[in-house]
């Protein structure tokens, strides 16, 4: 009696369900709130998107389509379609990426000053109504624009009038001739682990050790860091590789007005082998030496202690974090990066 009494009340919650659903079998809850249209503003003015319009996608990125958020501003926008790569170049910084990599990374380079960093943009690009789109932020955060979020308004707005440095500078050297450590994603102290080969057979000579960072501080130091504008340039020896980049470095101090004087403080115990020949003899490949560079500025420009906001005064010693990284392959010495921290401290 109980179980008929129970089909029955099933039978009329069916039949009751079927009726409200207009006989279609679905039972859908309609939404209370849904967003309206995804509008995208460059400085006041809104964007138009014919056939491709911007999206929120499953992990609530706002994706749009790239080319024409790119052209908005100026950019130049390339498709490869064998390597389905996409290469965008606005103001000297060139961004890439690939439509078939794992990883949701875009890659950075500044062409004129060579620095570069991959940097992770939330959600990987996608290929959607035959248009290639991604996060807003990656793109124009990636050429030093201001990006904001009306949720009043349900709209973007990219900032390009008050442009941002994309790559972090540190005033120690000459900018060209070094890479900050925090545009590359490492950290000071994860920066041996990182680079270091499991296995070191090699075990360097006091002689070794003082001859190799003898040259890392005077590149550092003579070739890089110490520099005066109003004296005349002349290069130690006219036919030597370091002659050139001496030159650029004496040609940036005379466009600021700088006289800049460093110290490397380090010494040979702090230089690291990080990996040695693998065939049939014991020696180094790779080494870093890590320290501080201490640094002041006698002389500079307005314009240059501008670029770094009231945080550079003349006259004042100041320190940071730096990395040296050798190759010695095949006999030679050669200095292959030189890493500096994203920030400095003024010493007491």
């Amino acid at each position: 009696m109980k179980r008929n009494l129970l089909f029955k009340h099933l039978a009329v919650i069916v039949i009751f369900v079927v009726f409200i659903t207009g006989f279609t079998g679905n039972v859908t809850i309609a939404s209370t709130s849904e967003h309206p249209e995804l509008k995208v503003y460059v400085d006041d003015k809104e964007l138009q998107f014919p056939d491709a319009k911007p999206y929120i996608n499953e992990v609530g990125r706002t994706m749009v389509p790239i080319r024409a958020i790119a052209e908005s501003f100026g950019a130049k926008v390339e498709w490869d379609d064998i390597l389905r790569r996409v290469i965008i170049t606005h103001d000297d910084i060139e961004i890439r990426f690939y439509l078939n990599d794992d990883k949701d990374f875009i890659h950075i380079t500044d062409l004129e000053e060579y620095q570069y960093k991959s940097v992770p943009i939330g959600s990987k690009p996608v290929i959607r109504n035959n248009r290639t789109f991604v996060p807003y932020r990656a793109i124009t955060e990636a050429f030093g624009y201001n990006v904001y979020w009306d949720a009043s308004e349900y709209k973007v707005i990219i900032d390009t009038k008050n442009k941002r440095r994309v790559f972090l500078i540190n005033p120690a050297l000459c900018d060209n001739y070094y890479q900050c450590i925090d545009n590359m994603g490492i950290d000071f102290d994860e920066l041996i682990p990182h680079l270091k080969m499991p296995e070191i057979r090699v075990v360097l000579t006091d002689k070794d050790r003082e001859y190799y960072f003898s040259m890392v501080k005077s590149h550092v130091e003579h070739f890089i860091g110490n520099v005066d504008y109003s004296k005349e340039f002349v290069a130690y020896y006219p036919d030597a590789p370091f002659t050139g980049i001496m030159r650029a470095v004496y040609k940036n101090a005379v466009e600021n007005s700088i006289i800049r004087e460093v110290k490397l403080i380090a010494g040979p115990s702090d230089l690291e082998v990080l990996a040695d020949a693998e065939i049939f003899t014991l020696a180094p490949t790779d080494a870093v030496v890590v320290g501080r560079l201490e640094f002041i500025y006698h002389e500079a420009s307005d314009e240059y202690l501008d670029r770094f906001e009231g945080k550079l005064k003349k006259g004042v010693w100041y320190t940071t974090k730096i990395a040296v990284l050798l190759s010695l392959q095949r006999g030679l010495l050669d200095i292959d990066r030189v890493f500096l921290d994203n920030t400095f401290e003024e010493l007491i």
